[in-house]
C-alpha cells in the first residue's frame, strides 16, 4: 500500500487538529496576529503540515471558517482578464458564489456574523480587511490601491447584505445582468477610475 507523499503526523486527524487550533487562534488573535507556526504549535503538529493541507494562510482561514471557496483564488481569476470590465466581473462572480447552493449559505453565514458584536464580528472584519481588501490592493499595485480596494469592498458588502441578508427590493430580485449593469460601473470607478 503506497503512502500519500508529503509530511506525515503520528496523529490520526492532524488536519482536524490544525483546523481546531486555527479557529481558536483566528478568533482570539485575528487574521494578522495568527501565524502558521503558532497554529502548528497549538495543534501539536509539525509546521510543514499546515501548508501541506491548506497551502497558505488565506487557505487555512477559508477552511477554518468552512468557506467552500478560496477568496484569494477567485480574486486572482477576476483580475486575470485585466482591469477593463473588472467591476461587472466582480459583481457576476459574487452573485454566482452567493447563488450557488454550496457556497452561498456559508458566505451568508459569514456576513451575518459580521452584523453581530463579539468574536464573529472581529474575525469577519479581519478577514475582509486582510484577505479581500488586501488581495484587491495587491492586484491593483498602485499607491492608492488600499483606498480603492476599501471603497470597492463597501459596495460588495453592501450589495451582499441588501440582496441576500436584508433582502431589500428591487435589489434582491434583480437578475445578475441587472445587478452587474447597476453596481459594476461603481466598482469600476473605485478600482480603476477617477476618484476626485
Amino acid at each position: 500500500m503506497s503512502r500519500r507523499p508529503g509530511p506525515r503526523s503520528d496523529r490520526a486527524d492532524a488536519r482536524g487538529d490544525i483546523l481546531t487550533a486555527a479557529r481558536e487562534l483566528f478568533a482570539h488573535k485575528g487574521f494578522k496576529g495568527t501565524t502558521m507556526r503558532a497554529v502548528a504549535e497549538s495543534a501539536g503538529v509539525d509546521v510543514a503540515l499546515v501548508p501541506y493541507y491548506f497551502g497558505n494562510k488565506d487557505g487555512l482561514f477559508a477552511a477554518a471558517l468552512e468557506l467552500p471557496v478560496d477568496p484569494h483564488q477567485k480574486i486572482e481569476e477576476v483580475f486575470a482578464e485585466g482591469i477593463d470590465g473588472i467591476g461587472e466581473r466582480i459583481v457576476r462572480v459574487v452573485a454566482g458564489v452567493l447563488d450557488d447552493p454550496t457556497t452561498g449559505p456559508a458566505l451568508l453565514g459569514l456576513m451575518r456574523s459580521a452584523l453581530t458584536e463579539g468574536t464573529g464580528h472581529d474575525v469577519v472584519r479581519d478577514f475582509i480587511d486582510n484577505v479581500i481588501i488586501g488581495s484587491y490592493a495587491r492586484q491593483l499595485g498602485r499607491p492608492d490601491a488600499r483606498a480603492r480596494a476599501s471603497l470597492a469592498a463597501t459596495q460588495i458588502v453592501g450589495m451582499v447584505l441588501a440582496r441576500r441578508v436584508l433582502r431589500i427590493e428591487p435589489v434582491a430580485s434583480m437578475s445578475t445582468d441587472e445587478l452587474a449593469a447597476h453596481v459594476g460601473p461603481t466598482l469600476q470607478r473605485y478600482l480603476a477610475g477617477d476618484l476626485t
